[in-house]
């Protein structure tokens, strides 16, 4: 969605086959699910410390990399988190 930020507004492709087979578009965000807070936690903490799950990150190298990483932001150029690394 930020990549679409400076752009037009996005209309579904497939538009009529969505309305004849009668699909349903929703949308959720975290806050929806927060009083799972603390299970989410329980269970993921020691997946994230074994290494069972590993978060995907963009790392862009040197303070110099930041303007690049910051507009990256916008036109969807990373993947997961979009880090900068400072030496």
């Amino acid at each position: 969605m930020v990549s679409e930020y400076n752009g037009s507004m996005p209309t579904p492709r497939h538009l009529m086959q969505i309305v004849s087979k009668r699909l349903q578009i929703r949308g959720f965000g975290v806050a929806d699910y927060a009083v799972r807070g603390g299970e989410f936690y329980r269970k993921m903490t020691p997946l994230i410390t074994s290494g069972a799950i590993r978060p995907i990150e963009t790392v862009m190298e040197g303070l110099e990399g930041a303007p690049a990483a910051f507009i990256g932001l916008f036109s969807g150029e990373n993947l997961g988190k979009m880090l900068v690394k400072l030496a």
